[in-house]
């Protein structure tokens, strides 16, 4: 009779085990797939996020992008425009002192006066010019926009790319960007402006002091007059 009971004890133990495990399986298999669903769910989130802040690098590098071109060519027009009033003005004052030498009346009676004058003004202009370093700033704009270039495209790549999305990427991009920022002066006012193209009346003053140099060739000008008379009469 014992041994009755313990063989029926025991068959029920393994048939209860036995319908546990099988009761657990769909269950787990049934959470491994919400686990899946879940970080699937997270991760088309998360690309998502660096999608569109990737979008809103890409515009916004490529305005800044635009802005320090425009501030490239203001830069090397000045650059330009001061070179050749500084060379205008120095070669018209040698020309014109050359001259005072041979007929001292070319000038009138403070022609003397005059060229020291001139002198000095084309010293210090040169010497303001030089400190000013339009050449220099002008190379370093430019190579600043070339970056920031590359770094919009970058983004631009990441934000159709979804291979490409991923957050580390996303910051390695920032991280350059603020970089190149840094890396050289910033654009104006009149750049962004001249980039998104305002009404030009905005840009007057700017415009005025990059086109200023241009109106001291008057000076130039003016020397050589009385020279060229002087010359084309003793002919």
């Amino acid at each position: 009779m014992a041994r009755f009971d313990l063989k029926h004890r025991g068959r029920p133990a393994s048939t209860k085990l036995l319908q546990t495990s099988k009761s657990t399986a769909p269950v787990r298999k049934r959470w491994t797939l919400q686990e899946e669903i879940q970080e699937d769910s997270l991760k088309s989130i998360e690309s998502k996020a660096v999608t569109e802040g990737a979008s809103r690098l890409e515009e916004r590098a490529y305005k800044t992008y635009l802005a320090r071109v425009r501030a490239h060519q203001r830069l090397g027009r000045r650059n330009n425009a001061w070179n050749t009033s500084m060379i205008a003005l120095s070669t018209s004052t040698t020309i014109a002192s050359v001259g005072l030498l041979v007929n001292r009346p070319m000038y009138g009676t403070g022609g003397d006066t005059l060229m020291a004058a001139l002198a000095i003004l084309s010293l210090v202009s040169s010497l303001v010019v030089s400190s000013v370093n339009y050449g220099g700033r002008a190379r370093a704009m430019e190579a600043s926009y070339k970056r920031i270039q590359q770094i919009s495209l970058a983004a631009e790549d990441v934000a159709n790319d979804p291979s490409q999305a991923t957050r580390q990427r996303l910051n390695e991009l920032q991280r350059e960007y603020a970089i190149a920022i840094d890396a050289s002066e910033n654009h104006s006012d009149a750049d962004y402006h001249r980039s998104q193209k305002v009404n030009w009346r905005k840009l007057w003053r700017d415009s005025l002091v990059s086109y200023f140099p241009y109106a001291t060739l008057a000076v130039p000008i003016g020397l050589m007059v009385p020279f060229a008379k002087w010359f084309i009469d003793g002919l």
